[in-house]
């Protein structure tokens, strides 16, 4: 989920060429729930800042629904309260945009082979 169109589906788009289905790109937490609740998809990747409901609202949501989603950050803003806020929510990664696309891919391969 990311409100920035051109980004997220270029992101989409280098999942789709690392073999991985994208199902659906949402523009703020609330589309972003209403996804996950339709395609119950193996990890999310998932923007903090976003207008109306933002990442926050969105995993909370997620995590309602099934405490053991897979999350990924992928946000531009990552400040110390941030991290204080995503400790108890289990996420598996955080990146920073601009964000290594090697980066990603290895914590995909990663989880993967776990």
């Amino acid at each position: 989920m990311d409100d920035e169109i051109d980004s997220s589906e270029v992101f989409a788009e280098f999942l789709k060429i690392k073999n991985v289905d994208v199902l659906g790109l949402g523009r703020n937490g609330m589309e972003g729930v209403e996804l996950y609740k339709k395609y119950k998809p193996d990890v999310v990747f998932l923007d903090l800042v976003m207008p109306n409901y933002d990442g926050f609202y969105a995993l909370e949501e997620i995590k309602k629904i099934n405490p053991d989603a897979r999350v990924i950050i992928i946000t531009a803003y990552y400040t110390d309260l941030m991290k204080k806020k995503l400790d108890s929510f289990g996420i598996e990664d955080i990146f920073q945009k601009p964000y290594s696309v090697t980066a990603i891919a290895n914590s995909l391969n990663q989880k993967v082979k776990a």
